[in-house]
C-alpha cells in the first residue's frame, strides 16, 4: 500500500529568528549566558515530555566546563522545583505566537527529552527561530534533527549521552542556527504543505479517472 508524508507546516514569517539580545532584553533574561530552553504544555507534570530526564542530564552536564555557565529556560510552566545545579527562568504559559517566537530566539539549544514523540510543534518551531535542537533518537526526532548538521541525537534514553549533545550544540562552531533554519523552510513553510496536499489530490483525481 502506498503510503505518502506530508510534514505539518507552521508559520514561518512568524517564528523566525530575532535578534537574541533584543528577545533576551524584553523577557528580562540574562544577556551574556547560554541558555538551554526547554518547553511543553504541562512541562513539569507530563512524564512523556522527560523532564525527570532532563534533571538527570543537567546534573551531568554540570561536570562539563563551560566558559559561562549555562541556565535554564522553561516554557510551559510558571514555576516549578526542577532539580538542577544551573539557573532556572521558568517563562508561564506564552499565549501567542510572537511572544514564543521570541522565547525561543533567546535560546542557544532547545532541548526535547521525551519518552515518546511524532513530529512536536516545539521542536519544528525552534529550527524555525534558528535554535539548534538535541533530543533523543525517537519518533518523528530524526526528520526534524539532522545529528551534528542542526543539532544532536543522543541514544534513547541515554543522559550521559544528552548531556554530551547540549554542551556540543553549546560550544559548536557550525552555523547551527541557520542550518537549522534552512531545513524549516526546506521542509516545513505552510504553502509547501498545501502544495504537497494539492499535487496529492490532483494525482488521485486524475487516476480515478483513468479507470
Amino acid at each position: 500500500m502506498r503510503t505518502e508524508v506530508i510534514p505539518h507546516g507552521i508559520d514561518l514569517k512568524t517564528y523566525q529568528p530575532h535578534d537574541r539580545n533584543f528577545a533576551r532584553k524584553a523577557l528580562k533574561l540574562p544577556i551574556n549566558k547560554p541558555l538551554i530552553l526547554f518547553g511543553a504544555s504541562s512541562a513539569m507534570k507530563d512524564k512523556r515530555k522527560g523532564i525527570y530526564l532532563l534533571e538527570e542530564t543537567l546534573q551531568r552536564l554540570e561536570t562539563f566546563e563551560f566558559k559561562e555557565q549555562p541556565e535554564v529556560l522553561i516554557l510551559g510552566a510558571s514555576y516549578g522545583d526542577l532539580n538542577c545545579p544551573f539557573p532556572v527562568h521558568y517563562l508561564g504559559t506564552l499565549q501567542d505566537e510572537i511572544s514564543l517566537s521570541l522565547a525561543y530566539s533567546c535560546a542557544d539549544v532547545f532541548v526535547a527529552p521525551s519518552l515518546e514523540d511524532n513530529l512536536p510543534n516545539t521542536v519544528v518551531e525552534a529550527i524555525a527561530c534558528g535554535v539548534p535542537c538535541v533530543a533523543f533518537r525517537i519518533g518523528g526526532m530524526p526528520d526534524l534533527i539532522g545529528h551534528g548538521y542542526n543539532g544532536y541525537l543522543a541514544s534513547p534514553f541515554d543522559v550521559a549521552d544528552f548531556a554530551q549533545g547540549i554542551y556540543w550544540a553549546l560550544t559548536a562552531t557550525e552555523p547551527l542556527g541557520r542550518r537549522s533554519r534552512q531545513i524549516a523552510e526546506e521542509r516545513y513553510e505552510l504553502v509547501r504543505q498545501a502544495q504537497a496536499y494539492r499535487s496529492l489530490f490532483e494525482e488521485l483525481l486524475v487516476n480515478k479517472s483513468l479507470k
